[in-house]
């Protein structure tokens, strides 16, 4: 009970000044981001070690990587603040400035906080998707692969992500968001929400939410998402109203834990390589190829199989998504 209270507390703290912060900064997402987000960010980190859930273990190369990944992600977002300045201000609302919804329908014309729960809601559903398109499409699970290749949660390989599959899984959410007709400050505290708890999924630390699993994906329940087993590796969205609706949600009662995180084969895959995941999307064939060849050399069929029936046209195995790799 001490925990589930302690989490519960966490969780509710952390929300509760996010909010307040971004209403008293005057919804400025740059000081959001600099003044609270950037602390409750160490703050997370330091729990790791403080309170962790699994051994602060970490393998040759890897917190390199995960360095460089978050520097890169630094990076790409501050070349991606452009376009999101065109969503905010004449990419908002389209159907509604285009005349193809009256505008009596836009999520503007709602009491604020009922716009912030629309464009949360708008954002999180799309997460959802393009998350579910990135595991089961084989073209984008090849750059979604690169944020499976870690054997444990923590904060900091949270963004260890190909950029590729950043900016599209960021910016298509996004983008449906502002189409609501909220307006920029309702999604801007829609956007320090979901920061604040897209975070806890990841930290290695011995949360217990209890009946919150259910509602949001904890630590606890994205831990599943990680497992190398294709039938454990669900819970795509934050909001977990989405996985429950489309059949999609997985939360153990015999084990808190999947017997093991990662890539179903890892075998030659730059798990700690920051360079060699940046290119392992475009050197897929090639890397498939040298696995097929390593099974054979030892008398075995390739370890994978086919997610979607082979093309006519040949007899190459198609690489399947959703971890199995």
């Amino acid at each position: 009970m001490r925990k589930l209270l302690l989490s519960w507390a966490f969780v509710g703290t952390a929300l509760g000044l996010g909010i307040w912060a971004t209403v008293a900064l005057e919804y400025d997402q740059n000081k959001v981001v600099l003044y609270y987000l950037m602390p409750y960010f160490a703050l997370c980190m330091a729990l790791q070690y403080l309170w962790p859930d699994r051994p602060n273990r970490f393998e040759k190369g890897e917190i390199l990587t995960d360095v460089l990944n978050n520097a890169a992600l630094l990076g790409l977002t501050a070349l991606q603040g452009s376009l999101v300045y065109w969503m905010a201000s004449a990419g908002s609302g389209l159907l509604f400035q285009w005349g193809w919804l009256d505008d009596s329908l836009a999520a503007r014309n709602l009491p604020f906080w009922a716009q912030v729960i629309v464009a949360w809601w708008a954002f999180d559903f799309m997460f959802y998707v393009t998350h579910r398109i990135a595991h089961e499409v084989d073209f984008f699970w090849r750059f979604h692969s690169v944020h499976h290749s870690a054997a444990r949660l923590s904060f900091l390989n949270a963004s260890r992500v190909h950029p590729v599959d950043i900016t599209w899984r960021r910016l298509v959410p996004l983008f449906v968001a502002y189409q609501t007709g909220a307006s920029p400050e309702a999604i801007i505290v829609a956007n320090t929400i979901g920061a604040v708890l897209a975070v806890i999924t990841h930290m290695n630390v011995d949360f217990r939410f209890g009946p919150l699993n259910y509602v949001f994906g904890s630590n606890e329940i994205h831990r599943w998402h990680h497992s190398n087993k294709i039938d454990e590796a669900r819970n795509f969205s934050v909001l977990m109203i989405w996985d429950h609706l489309f059949g999609t949600f997985v939360y153990p009662k015999d084990r808190t834990h999947p017997e093991r995180l990662g890539l179903f084969n890892e075998l030659y895959y730059p798990r700690h390589h920051f360079w060699g995941q940046l290119w392992i999307p475009f050197a897929w064939k090639r890397w498939k190829a040298r696995q097929a060849m390593a099974a054979q050399a030892e008398g075995n069929q390739p370890s994978v199989v086919a997610a979607r029936a082979p093309s006519s046209g040949g007899d190459a195995v198609e690489e399947p998504s959703q971890h199995a790799v």
